[in-house]
């Protein structure tokens, strides 16, 4: 009984649009004009990632784009769900936009895990085997 009236009463006050006491919900400040034309000119645009992995669901064979990391080392893995590394390779000498081709084909389906860790690089992207 008492579960059900509490549900009543949590529906009849949102209904009413404040509590049964009397107090309205608060009410959030709306943002003026300039602090939205900025919010909406600080969105990253879809070249600014690092890491790109397609296609997404896989296969098994995979792509990677790996951009900005010109004459770095970096440390790719692919990790399966629980976090075990299956995959690992260090790459070095890259150009600003390299790619590379994985044949996951030989893992199980499910989700996985594509981490990039470098100098200034540390990104991970899901990625679905089917």
């Amino acid at each position: 009984m008492m579960p059900r009236l509490l549900v009543f009463s949590l529906l009849l006050a949102l209904a009413t649009g404040g509590l049964a006491s009397g107090f309205a919900p608060p009410t959030l400040p709306q943002p003026s004009e300039a602090q939205r034309t900025t919010m909406q000119q600080t969105r990253p645009g879809p070249d600014d990632k690092t890491l790109a992995v397609y296609p997404n669901p896989s296969t098994g064979i995979v792509h990677l784009t790996i951009n900005g990391q010109e004459g770095r080392r970096v440390e790719l893995q692919v990790l399966n769900v629980i976090g075990s590394v299956v995959y690992h390779e260090t790459m070095t000498d890259l150009n600003d936009r390299a790619t590379k081709v994985l044949d996951l084909s030989r893992f199980a389906n499910g989700l996985y895990y594509v981490k990039l860790e470098g100098n200034g690089a540390n990104q991970m992207c899901k990625l679905v085997i089917r």
